[in-house]
């Protein structure tokens, strides 16, 4: 594929944590696959900006994947800027395959079901369209591989975890 796949999201997508930049879900896939990719992985920065979701918007990209809900600073702001951001980037790329993604975890908190449930309404409010390019990928499917040994602190992967999302992805 000669357009790259862009992701956007947390410290995740950034790849903090995995021993050596190689090692990051992103790069992974892109070994994988002999794709090109463009990283837009911000530790505490990813908020599905206004200005992000236009940069984004016009980026001539293969596969679009983001995942920042562990950077959205409340459960509200998640709400108001994830179907947004969906929205705004499938209406300047109808034909673009789109991965959701929620928190690679497998056990989940209360606030955090509530985040999913965000990420999954995207979704099938998505597929609800008639949209047929859109793929959600949630946390425990994610980290299916790895036992619960997938992280360094319960919420940033591991050499392990980064294996094992990208294998899910």
């Amino acid at each position: 594929n000669k357009k790259p796949v862009v992701y956007y999201g947390s410290s995740i997508t950034q790849g903090g944590c995995a021993s050596r930049p190689g090692m990051s879900y992103p790069a992974i896939i892109s070994r994988k696959f002999d794709c090109d990719y463009i990283n837009l992985g911000f530790s505490g920065n990813a908020r599905a900006e206004d200005e992000m979701i236009e940069y984004i918007k016009n980026l001539d990209m293969s596969i679009f994947v983001y995942d920042y809900d562990h950077n959205a600073p409340t459960v509200e702001h998640l709400e108001k800027t994830h179907e947004k951001m969906f929205k705004i980037i499938r209406e300047q790329n109808p034909e673009l395959p789109v991965i959701m993604m929620s928190r690679p975890r497998c056990f989940l908190n209360e606030q955090e079901k509530e985040r999913f449930e965000i990420i999954r309404k995207t979704y099938t409010d998505a597929i609800a369209n008639g949209d047929k390019n859109v793929y959600l990928i949630d946390g425990k499917t994610l980290m299916k591989d790895t036992e619960n040994d997938g992280t360094v602190d319960d919420a940033h992967p591991n050499d392990l975890g980064f294996y094992s999302m990208a294998k899910a992805v």
